[in-house]
């Protein structure tokens, strides 16, 4: 089971390294106002003002930007927001103002909106009315590696799944740790990006070496959630993503 793990690992890997050495194409499509969007990237609406299609307008902003959603337009000075999920996938977003034939850049926030329970959204403040337009670009995510305890290389991990029964439960074994450790889930990604209640959770690792973790998140209400599980001793990770996915 281990080394069927670790041939998948380094299969991903060699495909990871591919896809980042490849060029960046993000697929977009019209909404049911014809108007082309990136929902990947930037899905939604703006939190205000009435959406306009900005795609001609758009041709006069800096080439290396890329126009990631409807605009919208407003009728007066305040705060305004977009989703914007690719934010969180190596995407930096930057609102601007077209104004006199050019797009101004604005002060632009690119995170959660109001915390990491909400959305993560790029916002600016309008200085007036007019029309505005969240633009884009992609740099590559700098990968930190965290420093594993060695003990960690002895904690074996073993049939780790993922299912839904009602909520999505995750379970498997783990040995050379204690009875009655803690073994935790966090959520990393998830979509629909709606907020996942909760976003951590535990449960205990019994006599037989057997855990199962009911994580509380429905089955149902999601197409697919990430998570990462540790346990609680040394804080020892299990070496892959759990992906539930919808059947």
């Amino acid at each position: 089971m281990k080394k069927a793990r670790r041939v998948f690992l380094i299969i991903v890997i060699i495909i990871a390294i591919m896809m980042a050495s490849s060029p960046l194409n993000v697929l977009a499509k019209p909404d049911s106002s014809g108007i082309t969007t990136n929902p990947l990237i930037a899905g939604g609406t703006w939190t205000t003002g009435n959406e306009v299609d900005v795609t001609s307008l758009a041709a006069s902003a800096p080439q290396w930007l890329q126009l990631l959603a409807n605009g919208v337009k407003v009728t007066e000075a305040g705060k305004i927001c977009h989703p914007f999920r690719g934010g969180q996938f190596g995407w930096v977003g930057e609102i601007r103002q077209y104004k006199d034939g050019e797009w101004l850049k604005l002060p632009t926030t690119n995170d959660w909106v109001p915390s990491k329970e909400g959305e993560f959204m790029s916002c600016a403040q309008a200085p007036a009315a007019g029309t505005y337009a969240l633009f884009g670009y992609w740099i590559r995510l700098v990968v930190t590696v965290v420093e594993v305890p060695s003990f960690c290389s002895s904690v074996d991990w073993d049939e780790v799944m993922v299912t839904a029964d009602g909520n999505i439960l995750i379970s498997g074994y783990v040995y050379n740790i204690s009875v009655g450790t803690a073994i935790h889930f966090t959520v990393t990604d998830y979509f629909p990006t709606l907020p996942v209640p909760p976003l951590t959770g535990s449960s205990t690792v019994g006599s037989d070496n057997y855990f199962n973790i009911d994580t509380g998140i429905s089955g149902g209400d999601y197409s697919s959630v990430t998570f990462t599980i540790y346990e609680e001793s040394h804080n020892c990770q299990y070496e892959n993503s759990v992906v539930y996915t919808a059947d």
